[in-house]
């Protein structure tokens, strides 16, 4: 069994990904390596290893010195510390994301920054009264549609909104979406006045989310918490449950500062 699950493994690799992966795998091992080491260490052609250290070079996974030998790039330090911010979140919040949910029974979310424009759902509880939501956890999502990604979004600086804008099409998800820059400024602005998020209906019909920023020790917010139900059942503890999500989203970022 266990040499057909690795035979069936075999049949979807992509060569030239494995490659690279032996790469980075053999540069973890040596501080530095030129391409002619790497070629005959892994037993490629060394035109094969130029061109892939070529596109991990242009990608930030590998760096050069002024001898033109390889060494891993500065950016798998981001991805390890991207991994365990999201494993310390996780640990930090889930106590009180389940306080959150006990208390207002409906679907409480944490999120974190997918990449520079869009954030991934790391964890979800589900309501305790029956709705249908298209969340699950390891969903991207657009931020400017979200709670919880507008929450972040909003308390990023002014240069990191005006290269968002720069850089990503307001599309309209729902007919609430808010497709046009002014209008999602005003909203940021709205956000940061008053500490959270209130979206209604702006990601998908019928569902109503409210998001608060998780804020990690330099200030900035990491992750954000979000609790979504029906619109009509939100909306008649819209001035109490601002204030709880605030609340909660404070409690984590005190326990990860």
């Amino acid at each position: 069994m266990e040499n057909t699950t690795n035979e069936q493994n075999e049949k979807y690799m992509l060569q030239s990904v494995t490659n690279a992966l032996r790469i980075i795998e053999i540069l973890g091992e040596y501080n530095f390596l030129t391409l002619t080491e790497i070629a005959e260490k892994l037993s490629l052609g060394k035109s094969s290893v130029f061109r892939l250290v070529a596109t991990l070079e242009a990608r930030g996974f590998v760096k050069k010195d002024k001898y033109g030998r390889c060494r891993l790039g500065m950016k798998f330090s981001y991805f390890g510390s991207v991994v365990l911010a999201r494993m310390e979140i996780l640990q930090a919040s889930r106590p009180y994301l389940e306080e959150l949910q006990r208390n207002v029974r409906e679907t409480v979310h944490l999120a974190v920054w997918d990449d520079d424009w869009n954030i991934r759902f790391i964890d979800k509880i589900d309501g305790a009264i029956a709705f249908h939501m298209k969340s699950f956890v390891g969903l991207p999502k657009a931020c400017y549609s979200t709670a919880t990604g507008k929450s972040m979004l909003a308390f990023m600086g002014e240069e990191f909104i005006r290269d968002f804008l720069n850089h990503v099409p307001l599309v309209s998800i729902t007919p609430h979406t808010i497709t046009e820059s002014s209008r999602l400024l005003e909203s940021l602005d709205e956000i940061r006045c008053q500490g959270y998020c209130l979206s209604v209906e702006e990601d998908e019909l019928g569902l109503t989310c409210i998001g608060a920023p998780v804020i990690d020790a330099s200030q900035k917010p990491v992750a954000a918490i979000s609790i979504s139900g029906p619109t009509v059942r939100m909306m008649e503890h819209v001035s109490e449950y601002p204030g709880r999500v605030m609340d909660t989203a404070k409690i984590i970022s005190e326990s990860i500062s």
